[in-house]
């Protein structure tokens, strides 16, 4: 009798063993297609994008302040 990791989680079970006593998964493993994979990794530039952009403009704008405009102050009150 030998033993073999699991596929999934990776703990040694006995060889005729068909799910694994710490994870649950069978041994051999059900592997997902790659899609699931590339669906992930798509998420993940999808919400990470937006903050690194915000991110970027933030330390753009402290690198270079916005010029004080010079256009002459007009007074609403009349003489």
């Amino acid at each position: 009798m030998s033993l073999e990791p699991c596929s999934v989680c990776g703990t040694l079970n006995a060889e005729g063993t068909e799910i694994c006593l710490s994870c649950g998964y069978p041994t051999k493993g059900n592997k997902r297609p790659p899609i699931f994979r590339w669906v992930a990794i798509a998420l993940i530039i999808c919400f990470a994008l937006p903050f690194f952009a915000g991110l970027i403009n933030w330390v753009l704008r402290q690198l270079k302040p916005e010029s004080p405009s010079n256009q002459p102050k007009v007074s609403l009150i009349q003489k």
